[in-house]
């Protein structure tokens, strides 16, 4: 994995690189500022749960074991796209069926 310190260096100096090389150096330091650490972990089978929207056992990472699935927490000034609506939105998106009489 390239460094810290090789990526600044390379976006630091745009004359001495190719320039999507240098945009890459920037998005890549973009994007570890904004994932940082880990915030918490799930275990592999309760990564299921989390995609599918149900509840899942999410721990803190002090807890973390081997083979443990790492979840992250975006910034809130980071700007990411919002690819998944959040869970409230979602409640909306749902298809409301007529009840039966």
């Amino acid at each position: 994995m390239i460094s810290e310190d090789r990526l600044s260096q390379i976006a630091s100096n745009p004359d001495s690189h190719d320039a999507e090389v240098v945009t890459m150096a920037q998005e890549l330091l973009q994007l570890r500022r904004s994932l940082g650490e880990p915030w918490a972990v799930v275990q592999p089978l309760g990564e299921l749960y989390v995609e599918d929207g149900n509840a899942a056992m999410i721990w803190p990472v002090s807890l973390a074991e081997r083979g443990d699935v790492c979840l992250y927490r975006l910034d809130r000034g980071a700007s990411a796209p919002n690819i998944t609506p959040s869970a409230s939105e979602q409640r909306g998106l749902r298809k409301k069926i007529p009840a039966q009489k």
